[in-house]
C-alpha cells in the first residue's frame, strides 16, 4: 500500500495479456510453470479500486518479482533473483518525471551473493528492514539498514531478541514505522515442569498455533532502533 493510501502494488501470477497463461517463475534456478509473479498496480478512487495495471518490463524483468514496498516519494522496493546466482536480491526503482519508473538498481549491500528477501522501507527511507540468509548456518533472519548522507549503510542484525534459530522473515511496518510485524516459525517453550492446571491450555496452544508453522509476531521497532543507534554510532 502506498503510504498515502492512494494505490496498491501487489504480486500476482496473472497473465501479462488477456487470455494468456499465468506467469512462469523460477526458484533457485528451477523453472516453476505458472507459479511466478509480476508486480501490478491498482488505483484507489471514490472509495473503490480500479483495474490492475502491470508495471513495466524494467521492473518485471523476471517472472519471479515479489514483495513490493513503497516509500513516501513513490520509490518502489522489491526482490527478484540474481541472474547468475539465482539468489534473491533487493532492488529499488525511483519514479520518473512521467509518473513511471526509472530502471531499477540493486541496493548496494544486496549483490546476489547472499539471499535477501522481503524489503520493508520506512516512509522517509531512513531505514529498511528485510530478511536475509547472510548468517552462516542459520535460516532467514531480520536485518535493518540505515540511510546516511553517503547512502545505504551496511545491514545490521536485528538481534537475538527478535530473531531466533528458526526462520524469521516477511517484515512489514506500521504506518508510523514504529511497529514491526513479521512471520516466524519459532516455538514458545512449554514450562517444565508444567504447572498444575496448565496442561490443557498448553496442548490447546500447540494445536492452535504453537506448532512450528509460521505465525505473525510484533515488536516495538522504535525501541530496537534506538538501542542499535546507541550501540553502533556508525549508523547515525
Amino acid at each position: 500500500m502506498a503510504p498515502d493510501g492512494s494505490y496498491l502494488i501487489f504480486a500476482s501470477n496473472r497473465p501479462r495479456l488477456p487470455n494468456g497463461r499465468p506467469v512462469d517463475g523460477a526458484m533457485g534456478g528451477k523453472l516453476q510453470p505458472g507459479e511466478g509473479s509480476n508486480l501490478w498496480r491498482v488505483e484507489r478512487a471514490d472509495g473503490g479500486w480500479g483495474e490492475p495495471v502491470r508495471l513495466p518490463d524494467a521492473v518485471n524483468a523476471s517472472g519471479s518479482t515479489y514483495s513490493p514496498s513503497i516509500a513516501g516519494d513513490g520509490t518502489l522496493f522489491f526482490m527478484r533473483p540474481n541472474a547468475t546466482t539465482h539468489r534473491f536480491q533487493l532492488f529499488e526503482a525511483r519514479r520518473d518525471a512521467g509518473g513511471g519508473y526509472e530502471a531499477p538498481t540493486p541496493l548496494p549491500f544486496s549483490d546476489g551473493t547472499e539471499t535477501d528477501v522481503d524489503p520493508a522501507v520506512a516512509r522517509d527511507q531512513s531505514f529498511i528492514v528485510f530478511g536475509s540468509g547472510r548468517h552462516a548456518g542459520k535460516d532467514i533472519d531480520l536485518f535493518i539498514a540505515f540511510k546516511t548522507k553517503q547512502g545505504w549503510a551496511s545491514p545490521v542484525y536485528l538481534g537475538d531478541g527478535i530473531n531466533t534459530s528458526s526462520s524469521d522473515a516477511e517484515p512489514r511496518l506500521s504506518p508510523d514505522n514504529d511497529t514491526l510485524y513479521f512471520s516466524s516459525d519459532r516455538l514458545v517453550p512449554a514450562p517444565h515442569p508444567i504447572p498444575a492446571g496448565h496442561a490443557e491450555r498448553i496442548l490447546n496452544d500447540m494445536n492452535a498455533w504453537n506448532n512450528g508453522l509460521y505465525n505473525i509476531w510484533t515488536v516495538d521497532l522504535r525501541t530496537t532502533i534506538e538501542q542499535l543507534r546507541n550501540s553502533q554510532p556508525v549508523i547515525r
